[in-house]
């Protein structure tokens, strides 16, 4: 067995593995807690350096959450619209990335980017698997027609 009688049972790699994924968490809880204190800044750099820092962790889809928070409550809506659309990119057949793409096309419609918020509604209308945000974005589409036509009246 030699010095290292622990890793007799374990890889050195999976020690490593281990031992990331640990710092990853720590790194997440900072992140709420900075997040509960509304200390916004700290908590948005704090989840740009877990996403740098460990790609692929299992709190990637968390972190990404606890920044969609963060730019909502700060009014970034660009931020947030970008940050839901790489949700949607990193977890495409799920309901919650499902959830994200109409996050952004409502986040698009508050920019005034009408034209892609439109483009994500009919996407997701014409490609999703769950009637229910395809509701919610039919519903988003009928509202910007409403929208439309009173604003040319």
């Amino acid at each position: 067995m030699g010095f290292f009688p622990l890793l007799a049972d374990r890889s050195v790699s999976q020690i490593f593995a281990d031992e990331r994924n640990k710092q990853g968490e720590l790194l997440y809880k900072k992140a709420k807690e900075f997040l509960e204190d509304r200390n916004h800044y700290q908590s948005v750099e704090t989840c740009k350096s877990f996403l740098l820092l460990y790609p692929g962790h299992s709190k990637m889809r968390e972190v990404r959450k606890t920044l969609s928070s963060n730019y909502r409550m700060t009014g970034d809506v660009l931020a947030l619209a970008e940050n839901e659309l790489k949700i949607y990119k990193e977890f495409p057949n799920t309901e919650e990335g499902l959830e994200s793409y109409l996050i952004s096309g409502k986040a698009y419609v508050r920019m005034g980017r009408e034209d892609k918020a439109y483009q994500i509604f009919q996407d997701i209308i014409k490609n999703t698997y769950s009637s229910k945000i395809a509701q919610e974005a039919e519903l988003e589409l009928t509202q910007m027609e409403i929208l439309g036509e009173s604003k040319n009246k």
